[in-house]
């Protein structure tokens, strides 16, 4: 890989009819014009006009509750790109029940996929000229996962960290004790990383270690 090649992030707020938003985020490899879409939300028109032209080679789920899944289907059949999750959150795909579609869209018809790649922890994907390394990181859902470009300190974290905060864990698959060891793992990384939860606002590695209550106080500057 280049030393010069770079990815672009661009971030679509995808927005429910009760006003609830969760991030989805378009990261381009710029070197080839690879294209991934990070947790395509909800089925919005708005998304796949932002598509259009692009090489889009993959749809990244970091984990498989609804608001982070719906828009899957359309963003796939629109591009021809493969959905990745990983082997854990699968059911989720199709499960409305597991993925608490059923619960916050009653009476809607859940828009169901397939997976294409089913990863674990350490799966690597390459997307034009970039590594993105998957880290399992379970606790607000089983197969929860960060998605690592470690070349370039970028880190797509889902609903696992959040600025300031953390990953509820009292829905299916939710276990408090192994999101705390989630975070923990996070906080191990080397160096700092630019951090792109699945709702809010964006924050950096260096800024939780000192300052989110959840990440462990050993990574914390003395």
């Amino acid at each position: 890989r280049s030393k010069n090649t770079m990815i672009t992030v661009n971030r679509h707020l995808a927005v429910m009819g009760n006003g609830f938003t969760t991030n989805t985020y378009i990261v381009t490899d710029e070197e080839t014009g690879a294209a991934a879409v990070v947790d395509p939300s909800f089925p919005e028109k708005s998304l796949i006009e932002k598509l259009s032209g692009k090489d889009v080679q993959y749809i990244l789920l970091t984990h498989g509750h609804f608001d982070h899944i719906c828009g899957a289907k359309l963003v796939k059949e629109h591009t021809g790109a493969k959905i990745v999750i990983h082997k854990d959150d699968e059911i989720m795909l199709h499960d409305v029940t597991k993925n608490e579609f059923g619960v916050n869209c009653p009476g809607l018809e859940f828009p169901e996929v397939d997976a294409d790649i089913l990863t674990e922890d350490g799966t690597e994907i390459i997307l034009g000229n970039t590594k993105i390394t998957v880290m399992h990181t379970p606790g607000h859902s089983m197969g929860g996962v960060c998605y690592l470009f470690v070349e370039d300190k970028v880190m797509f974290s889902g609903d696992t960290l959040f600025r300031l905060c953390a990953g509820r864990t009292d829905l299916y698959g939710g276990n408090g004790r192994q999101e705390l060891r989630s975070l923990a793992k996070i906080g191990e990384l080397e160096e700092n990383y630019r951090v792109y939860p699945g709702h809010e606002e964006d924050t950096t590695l260096d800024f939780e270690r000192e300052n989110n209550r959840y990440i462990r106080t050993r990574f914390r500057r003395k």
